[in-house]
């Protein structure tokens, strides 16, 4: 089945450059990088949606399972850190198994969509503007800063009582 988001070939079978034909995409290598940051449920997204705009209901299905289960990991070792914050063995852990997932997930599911879109688009390709989706990165950051923050101090106020 022909792609319709192919890029528009010349007569000596190079791409010609135009981009008006490609799908408004997100750099997959960057959403890897960015995953350092602000984690693996980051890139995650972003790949499920750089695969629903390329027409690849499956692999944006196998991008939203691994959101899913990052946003598990995610909500286990954030409950690990207050159920056991004297524990530092925690801490360590859960940065070194988190880094290890982003490590797996690149591997086993983000090097795909970069190879794609490398190879169906090199870069010409609509880019899609960061703006929008790092301000959400940084929000949720916020958002799980002050949670956490509220967790602490119910619990500091609940050992107090006690």
């Amino acid at each position: 089945m022909d792609n319709p988001y192919a890029p528009p070939q010349a007569t000596d079978g190079t791409t010609t450059g135009d981009t008006r034909l490609s799908p408004p995409l997100w750099n997959p290598s960057a959403a890897v990088a960015w995953c350092l940051l602000f984690g693996i449920m980051f890139g995650s997204w972003i790949h499920m949606k750089n695969w629903q705009m390329l027409g690849q209901p499956a692999k944006a299905a196998a991008s939203k399972r691994w959101l899913i289960g990052s946003a598990l990991l995610f909500l286990v070792s954030f409950t690990l850190a207050f159920a056991m914050p004297e524990s530092g063995p925690v801490g360590t852990f859960n940065f070194f198994f988190g880094f290890a997932v982003i490590i797996a997930w690149y591997f086993i599911s983000a090097r795909d969509q970069i190879r794609f879109v490398a190879t169906t688009y090199g870069k010409n390709y609509q880019h899609r503007s960061w703006g929008t989706p790092l301000l959400y990165g940084l929000l949720v950051i916020i958002g799980v800063g002050v949670v956490g923050a509220i967790a602490g101090i119910v619990a500091a106020v609940a050992n107090r009582a006690a």
